[in-house]
């Protein structure tokens, strides 16, 4: 059974792992580890918080105002409650996924940083991962809106 630094590792492409990694020479100097590399962390950090909190927002937006008012206008809408209610239910969860996942990347960042491992810090797994899990549910928002729309008529 694989432990789960060996899973670490070949998923983050740690000294291990990575192809050629095994034939760098070993450093002579020390790392030294510039100011800005923390700070390209933590852009990285909040650049997934704002895109997760507009993710939340638009969802809890959509979910607010489709509350129906009762107004004498009559109007039905071609959004059905059902639809919106999935767009809240598939969206918010996934926007408070994208937070967790920013912290747990930023605090193994920060460690890797600040005790000057080796390693490549770029996610291969997490932003496809993300990526797919929204497609695939703004895809289901938008076939139940087009079905809506559709027997609205």
């Amino acid at each position: 059974m694989a432990s789960s630094s060996a899973v670490t590792d070949q998923l983050f492409g740690t000294l291990g792992h990575t192809e050629g990694a095994l034939y760098q020479l070993p450093r002579k100097i020390p790392l030294r580890i510039e100011p800005k590399t923390y700070f390209a962390n933590e852009r990285t950090f909040l650049a997934w918080l704002s895109m997760a909190t507009t993710l939340g927002t638009v969802a809890t937006a959509i979910a607010g105002f489709s509350v129906e008012d009762g107004d004498a206008s009559g109007r039905k809408s071609s959004i059905s409650p059902r639809t919106v209610e999935l767009i809240s239910m598939l969206l918010l969860p996934i926007s408070v996924g994208m937070i967790v996942y920013a912290l747990f990347i930023f605090y193994s960042r920060s460690e890797n940083i600040r005790k000057k491992r080796i390693g490549f810090f770029d996610e291969k797994v997490g932003p496809l991962s993300v990526a797919i899990v929204v497609m695939i549910s703004l895809t289901l928002i938008l076939a139940s809106a087009i079905k809506d729309v559709v027997s609205s008529r």
